[in-house]
């Protein structure tokens, strides 16, 4: 298996783990070990797997994702939208960053609010509410675009 053939296998099935078989039919510099490939593969896939998901729901209806010029850099305090167009930056905290990786990995409202609810727990609604009135929010400051 090529490596090209192993990522496209990995973005179709949603399973980005490097099994030690699948490292060995690998074409690869036999002084590596597998463990370092999976190590490298699994960072890329990190760093790259919400793109991944989106690229596969591009042509979905419904779905939304981040407008053209937005672009979403992850901090230790939550996250950050920078919308290049008026270079405003708006901060997020964690429970925003987690709706805005939703839209990124192709997710509708609906689907985004679902996922919320069950990662969260949220027994109350007011998580959703909430969710409900960001992903508002978003689309009103053109952040997302559907």
């Amino acid at each position: 298996m090529s490596y090209f053939a192993l990522l496209k296998q990995a973005w179709k099935s949603g399973d980005f783990k490097l099994t030690e078989s699948a490292a060995k039919e690998l074409d690869f510099n036999p002084e590596l070990s597998w463990k370092r490939v999976q190590s490298e593969i699994e960072e890329i896939i990190e760093r790259e797997a919400g793109d991944a998901v989106s690229c596969l729901n591009v042509h979905r209806e419904g779905i939304m994702k981040l407008a053209p010029f937005v672009k979403f850099r992850e901090e230790k305090f939550g996250a950050v939208l920078f919308e290049t167009r008026s270079e405003k930056v708006y901060t997020l905290s964690p429970t925003g960053a987690a709706v805005v990786r939703e839209v990124i990995s192709g997710a509708d409202a609906k689907t985004v609010i679902d996922n919320l609810k069950v990662k969260y727990d949220d027994k109350s609604g007011k998580m959703e509410q909430e969710a409900t009135q960001f992903i508002a929010q978003l689309r009103e400051k053109g952040l997302v675009t559907e």
